[in-house]
C-alpha cells in the first residue's frame, strides 16, 4: 500500500515536472535554451523576488535568447550556468557613479571628515595646554572651516585624476602637474587662513570644537549612509566599477 502510494506521489512528481519544462518547449527556444529557462524558473520561484518581478524577468530573458539564439548564441553563452544567472538577479552588479554626479558629496563628506579631525586635534591641544602661546598659535574656527572646506574639495580632484580606471582627459604628466598645483593651493590657502585676524576668527573653547566634531561625525555618517561616497578619507572604501 505504502509502495502504490509513493509511485503515486512520484508520477505526480513527474507530472508536474512535465508540465513546467513544456511551458518553455512552444516558445521558439531551442531545445537547450527551453531547458535552461525551465531550471531557471525552477530556481527563480525558490526566491523571494515579487512574482511581477519574475514574471518580467522570464518573459524578457526568452525575448533576449530567441533574438540571440539566430546567432548561434545559447542561454549559457549568455547568462552563464544557471546558478551564476540567478546570483546575478539577486546581486546585481553596481553600476559606476559619474564622477560629476558624484562630486559634491564626496566633497561635503571629506570636508565634513577634516572638519572633525581639526576639531579634535585642536579641542585635544587646547585642553590639555591653556596657555596662552597655545591659544595664539591655534587655528581660529574661521581657518578650521575654511582649511576642511577646501581641503574636502580637493580630493575628489586627485582621487579622480590618479584613478587609472578612469578614461581622463589629460595625459599623465598634465594629472601630475593638476596635483601638484592642488597641493601648492593648499599651500597658500593655510598661510593665507593663519593671516585672519583673531576678531573674526577667534580660538574657541575646546568643548567647542569638541561639539563642533560630534555635530560634524553625525552629519558625515548621515552623507556617507545617504550617498556612494567613493573617495573616503577616513575609512577608504574601494571604487565600485
Amino acid at each position: 500500500m505504502a509502495e502504490k502510494r509513493n509511485a503515486h506521489v512520484k508520477q505526480n512528481r513527474t507530472n508536474v515536472h512535465k508540465q513546467e519544462r513544456s511551458e518553455f518547449d512552444n516558445l521558439g527556444l531551442t531545445k537547450k535554451n527551453a531547458d535552461y529557462m525551465f531550471r531557471f524558473n525552477r530556481e527563480l520561484t525558490t526566491t523571494k523576488l515579487a512574482a511581477e518581478k519574475k514574471a518580467e524577468l522570464v518573459r524578457q530573458m526568452i525575448k533576449e535568447l530567441i533574438d540571440s539564439q539566430k546567432h548561434g548564441v545559447t542561454a549559457r553563452n549568455l547568462y552563464g550556468t544557471v546558478g551564476q544567472k540567478i546570483n546575478a538577479v539577486l546581486n546585481p552588479p553596481k553600476k559606476p557613479v559619474n564622477f560629476k554626479d558624484n562630486f559634491w558629496p564626496n566633497a561635503i563628506y571629506n570636508s565634513l571628515a577634516f572638519y572633525i579631525i581639526f576639531n579634535l586635534l585642536y579641542g585635544v591641544l587646547l585642553l590639555i595646554n591653556r596657555s596662552q602661546a597655545t591659544y595664539n598659535q591655534a587655528m581660529g574656527i574661521v581657518s578650521i572651516t575654511f582649511v576642511a572646506i577646501v581641503v574636502g574639495i580637493g580630493m575628489p580632484l586627485i582621487y579622480n585624476m590618479m584613478d587609472m580606471n578612469v578614461k581622463h582627459k589629460y595625459n599623465g604628466w598634465m594629472r601630475a602637474l593638476f596635483i601638484i598645483l592642488i597641493f601648492l593651493a593648499w599651500i597658500v590657502m593655510f598661510t593665507v587662513s593663519s593671516l585672519i585676524p583673531k576678531a573674526i576668527n577667534p580660538v574657541v573653547s575646546p568643548y567647542v570644537n569638541f561639539a563642533l566634531a560630534i555635530v560634524s561625525i553625525a552629519a558625515a555618517i548621515y552623507t556617507y549612509r545617504k550617498y556612494d561616497i567613493t573617495v573616503n578619507f577616513l575609512a577608504p572604501r574601494a571604487v565600485k566599477k
